[in-house]
């Protein structure tokens, strides 16, 4: 790489020694002595960056580098509220015991059509609270309960099948009882 002694930083090109300065202008980058170079490198360091892509939130990846990935679409980010919202129980949330669901208390009801009303109330309560701060069209079209019971431990899986404007998603997540 051919780098023009006059194009650098000022700061930079302070540092230079004027008997490298004077002897040419353009050099490769390779003829420099090394902590010329270094400090050159550091320019390639300082490039701007430019942000293109909407975030709208973060969640956490499981891995050795403790990494997080980003949610840049919003119908991402509702399936990701929604089932947050759905593993929270009333009071498990740290600064407001509001915020969370009746879904594993209500997926335990013997009667189907009471579990079926109640579980409607809060799949509706649920996009309220979260709905009008994403702006976006929410409907739940509907909803099933399977329950896989044996001898050790009851699963229920919950699918939810929704429509998020005018695109129709569908959520499923499981609970162990």
């Amino acid at each position: 790489m051919i780098i023009n002694l006059e194009s650098l930083p000022l700061e930079i090109y302070r540092k230079i020694p004027i008997s490298i300065k004077t002897y040419k202008k353009e050099y490769e980058l390779s003829e420099l002595p090394f902590e010329i170079q270094k400090l050159i490198g550091t320019i390639n360091l300082k490039k701007e960056i430019t942000y293109t892509d909407t975030v709208y939130d973060f969640k956490p990846l499981v891995s050795e580098y403790g990494d997080y990935t980003v949610i840049s679409n919003l119908r991402e980010l509702v399936i990701d509220y929604m089932t947050n919202y759905l593993k929270t129980l009333y009071g498990e949330y740290p600064f407001n015991g509001s915020v969370g669901s009746n879904v594993k208390r209500l997926l335990q009801k013997r009667d189907t059509t009471t579990q079926r009303l109640f579980l409607t109330e809060e799949l509706n309560r649920m996009i309220r609270s979260f709905g009008s701060t994403i702006d976006k069209n929410i409907v739940i079209k509907d909803f099933s309960v399977k329950k896989n019971a044996n001898n050790v431990q009851t699963d229920y899986d919950l699918n939810i099948i929704m429509t998020i404007d005018d695109t129709t998603m569908n959520l499923s997540t499981s609970f162990v009882l």
